[in-house]
């Protein structure tokens, strides 16, 4: 299953709303250091109660994402625009906070970065961000991504840190990373 990573929400509606999204969209919700007492959230989680309920709160984004496949953090104007980006079946999502998003180390621990494509003013409101990458996420992984055991054999043929950024940006699915590694092989 997906995961939803909330980054020190501070608005508990907002944690309500994604509560519901990840209900709709399939996604697991975790988040770390929430401002607020996680019931305040749950008058706009509506039918999503179990959601709040099975939360898992980190202290740390580092345990957040640890035992996760493939995590794609958000952030205006950085990384690949979402419409050419290609989510797999494995794909989390990182979100921000509300006041400042991800912090250029909380990016790092990412596989990936997207943006969504706005107008002029590229700031979205956390849980309207959220919305419109699950629902994409959801809609386009059809097919299973690199897992982490695959990562870990890519770091042994790819020394060159750019190199092994461009493929974990592409997020290329099983078949095209063996395919990749038969390559790098010979």
């Amino acid at each position: 299953m997906n995961t939803l990573i909330l980054v020190e929400p501070e608005i508990p509606e907002n944690t309500g709303f994604i509560a519901r999204l990840c209900e709709n969209f399939e996604f697991d919700l975790r988040i770390v250091n929430p401002d607020f007492n996680l019931e305040e959230a749950r008058k706009t989680a509506s039918s999503a109660q179990q959601k709040i309920r099975d939360v898992r709160i980190y202290e740390e984004t580092s345990d957040a994402v640890e035992d996760l496949d493939f995590v794609v953090g958000t952030k205006p104007g950085k990384g690949t625009s979402l419409q050419s980006f290609e989510p797999k079946s494995n794909t989390s999502i990182m979100v921000g906070r509300e006041s400042s998003g991800l912090t250029n180390e909380e990016l790092e621990l990412c596989d990936a970065t997207v943006h969504i494509q706005t107008g002029s003013y590229d700031s979205l409101n956390q849980s309207h961000a959220a919305s419109i990458l699950m629902h994409r996420f959801f809609i386009e992984s059809k097919e299973k991504g690199m897992n982490q055991d695959q990562i870990e054999v890519l770091d042994s043929f790819i020394q060159q840190p750019k190199l092994k950024e461009l493929v974990l940006r592409s997020n290329p699915s099983e078949e095209e990373l063996e395919h990749l590694i038969g390559q790098l092989k010979d």
